[in-house]
């Protein structure tokens, strides 16, 4: 039997996955009309939990070019989730004869990775929370390996809420795997998440150092830009002296809006960058192309619409042709060549004693009875894991064996040897001991 694929996140493709899904949109953009007869019969359904406009829009209008059809629900509100039906059930009714293939969008982080767990068809997922936004991802990737032939060794600046955006997480992920420069200019009190800044140190490799971005400093005046950079040697190297990499020559900017929807007490936008003719004269902007996932408040002046390096309508008309792509690729209509990333085995469940993800945001918080997978292992000398949803960093004061049933010290030699099916996470003594685990050797 075929596994079933979903795209929950970037890293689900390969990298020649990516750049052979490139190959067939740019294939489809040369003539929409030419390719009905991929997907007759197929339906696709989008449940948007969260308003959309774009990604909707795009994902079937790229499903009706494909000859399918498409079941939307853009509006859960008014479904049976506000009659208390749990994301996992609408799944289960959805994928079990209504579509072929779930789009699902969700204000919780991990909403996607949970909808593929009781999914019997593919889910795609197209934004959930402030976690990623894969397809997007792969538009912004398109439209740069269109503009500037090739994406390794690029230098992006990432500009605005970098915090809350989750198309600035996907994009700077996916970046970081095609071995992009990545320089970080966020608007005051909205700098890239420590969660993100470690993953992309830890899984990709990029090694933030300290920017010196007075190049341009009219994008956001007082911002504290952080350079991501490759840690290959001939790189780092330029940064032995200790000083700030200085950002001379900029391929492209990608801007983003204030995620206000997600903003907490305290975030301000008072003095959010904004965009336009003046700020792109700095000398190192002069041959940078300017993108925008859409949709866009002031961040970006209207003067600079009909500037040639002004390509964010471009963007989002190419979000067809690369769903197009995607979606006959998880449908089984499109056979690519490349071999499909390895499967990540290090994911366990948590039976009992687990701490609740400490990200308040995340999917375990508002589907309890749904959340089967527990962690991810990211280390095990020091101990440390990630919620296997939301990718939030798990807080571990003691871990105990299920086997043994006793508990140590998360940075004991014992703790090291226990099997992950086994690893049992608690924030302190007192919880150990009241879910029936004892110290051990008492």
């Amino acid at each position: 039997m075929t596994r079933i694929r979903h795209l929950v996140s970037v890293d689900d493709l390969s990298i020649p996955e990516i750049l052979e899904v490139f190959e067939r949109a740019k294939h489809f953009g040369e003539n929409l009309r030419s390719f009905a007869h991929l997907c007759p019969g197929r339906i696709a359904a989008s449940l948007f939990y969260e308003p959309s406009t774009r990604t909707r829009l795009s994902f079937e209008s790229a499903m009706q070019r494909l000859g399918g059809g498409v079941l939307t629900a853009a509006e859960m509100k008014t479904s049976s989730a506000a009659k208390g039906e749990s994301l996992a059930d609408t799944v289960r009714v959805v994928s079990g004869a209504y579509a072929d293939l779930i789009v699902l969008r969700h204000p919780s982080e991990g909403a996607a990775r949970l909808a593929a767990q009781f999914s019997s068809v593919p889910v795609i997922n197209a934004g959930d929370g402030s976690h990623e936004h894969p397809t997007q991802t792969l538009c912004d990737l398109y439209t740069l390996w269109l503009e500037k032939g090739e994406l390794e060794g690029l230098e992006v600046v990432l500009v605005g809420d970098l915090r809350y955006s989750r198309t600035i997480h996907s994009f700077a992920f996916a970046l970081a795997r095609f071995g992009a420069n990545i320089v970080c200019v966020p608007a005051r009190g909205l700098e890239m998440p420590d969660y993100v800044l470690r993953r992309l140190r830890e899984e990709y490799g990029a090694e933030p150092v300290r920017a010196d971005a007075s190049s341009l400093r009219d994008l956001a005046p007082e911002s504290d830009a952080v350079y991501l950079t490759p840690s290959k040697p001939h790189q780092l190297s330029l940064f032995t002296d200790g000083s700030a990499a200085k950002v001379e020559h900029v391929d492209a900017v990608y801007m983003t809006r204030p995620q206000t929807e997600r903003h907490g007490v305290g975030d301000s936008i008072e003095s959010y960058v904004r965009l336009g003719n003046a700020q792109m004269s700095a000398a190192p902007l002069r041959d940078a192309i300017v993108m925008h996932p859409l949709p866009r408040r002031d961040e970006i002046a209207d003067e600079f619409d009909d500037d040639p390096r002004s390509l964010y309508f471009k963007q989002a008309a190419r979000g067809v042709p690369i769903r197009m792509a995607i979606l006959g690729l998880l449908l089984g209509q499109i056979e690519l060549d490349a071999r499909p990333p390895e499967v990540d085995e290090r994911l366990v469940r948590i039976e009992i004693g687990a701490n609740p993800c400490p990200n308040p945001n995340c999917v375990t918080h508002t589907e309890k009875r749904h959340s089967r997978l527990g962690f991810r292992l990211m280390s095990r000398d020091p101990l440390r894991a990630a919620c296997g949803y939301c990718s939030h960093e798990i807080p571990i004061a003691l871990v105990g064996s299920s086997k043994t049933r006793h508990f140590h010290s998360r940075d004991s030699a014992v703790a090291r040897k226990i099997r992950p099916d086994e690893l049992i996470f608690f924030r302190d003594e007192a919880e150990a001991v009241a879910l029936g685990f004892s110290a051990s050797g008492a």
